[in-house]
Order: structure tokens, then C-alpha cells, then sequence
């Protein structure tokens, strides 16, 4: 499932309203990670998540989740080790970031990266280039239970 390329991937990121580089005052990071030349992130401000996809100078695409709206969404669930994830939905398209700690006893390795969805059909998963943990608790968040429909796993 890693690393599938999907022909429409770029005409779907480019199809995102695009916006200005993280433009957040105070806000806090809550996950970052480079996958080949781009920079998926997620930064925490004002309680609201804010998705964030493009260069280290432009974002191509940001999605403003508010746990009340009902546009973010997270789950932590057991695999092989622990994952968390931060699912943010834009029409019919998820965008999740994810982090899955492993468990060298079985030999899975720590993984973390971004998966897209059409509806409940995966249809991209990219690793991070570099093993990325979420910087703070999601629980911590007030960020509503996501179902195992949309899971990274």
C-alpha cells in the first residue's frame, strides 16, 4: 500500500484552494513531515487544526478543521504498535496524517505518512522521507473519534 502513485494525485492536490504559507500567529505544530519535494504539516491555533500541503515556501492546499464543524476527525488505534492519525475531510476526499510507532518483537517498523481517500477507497499513501510522531496528544485536542472506516492502516 505505501508509495502508490495514482496518475490524478497532482490535478487532485492542485484542485485545493491555495493559500499562504503558514500565516497562523501563535499556532503550535502538531505534525510535520517532507514526502519527496513536498511538506505535509499540521499546525494547532485558536482551536482549530489547520492541514497544511505544498512547499516549504507555498501551500498548495490547506484545510481548516474545527472539531465542531465536522471537517477533522482522530483515531488511535493497535496494529503492530500504537497509530494515531488526524483525519481532514474536504468534499469527498480525506486527507489523513498518521503515525504508527511499530514493534520490532513482530518487525514492523515505525512508519508515519499521509493517505488520501476518495470517499472510503484509498487512493494515495506516501511515507514520510524521515519516522515523524505527533508533537502533542490528540486526546488533548477535543477532536471528535474518527471510524475505522477511514483508517490509515
Amino acid at each position: 500500500m505505501k508509495a502508490m502513485i495514482v496518475p490524478g494525485l497532482v490535478a487532485l492536490i492542485a484542485l485545493g484552494p491555495a493559500s499562504a504559507v503558514h500565516a497562523e500567529g501563535s499556532s503550535t505544530t502538531v505534525f510535520t513531515c517532507s514526502i519527496g519535494k513536498k511538506t505535509v504539516s499540521v499546525t494547532h491555533a485558536d482551536g482549530r487544526l489547520t492541514y497544511h500541503y505544498g512547499t516549504g515556501i507555498k501551500d498548495e492546499m490547506s484545510i481548516v478543521g474545527i472539531p465542531t464543524s465536522g471537517n477533522v476527525f482522530q483515531m488511535t488505534q493497535r496494529f503492530a504498535g500504537i497509530e494515531y492519525q488526524l483525519r481532514f475531510k474536504n468534499g469527498e476526499y480525506s486527507y489523513i496524517v498518521y503515525d504508527s510507532e511499530g514493534n520490532s518483537r513482530v518487525g514492523a517498523a515505525a512508519s508515519s505518512g499521509l493517505v488520501i481517500m476518495r470517499g472510503t477507497k484509498h487512493i494515495s499513501d506516501r511515507s514520510c522521507a524521515r519516522f515523524t510522531e505527533f508533537a502533542v496528544s490528540l486526546d488533548s485536542l477535543g477532536i471528535p473519534e474518527d471510524t475505522d472506516t477511514y483508517s490509515a492502516m
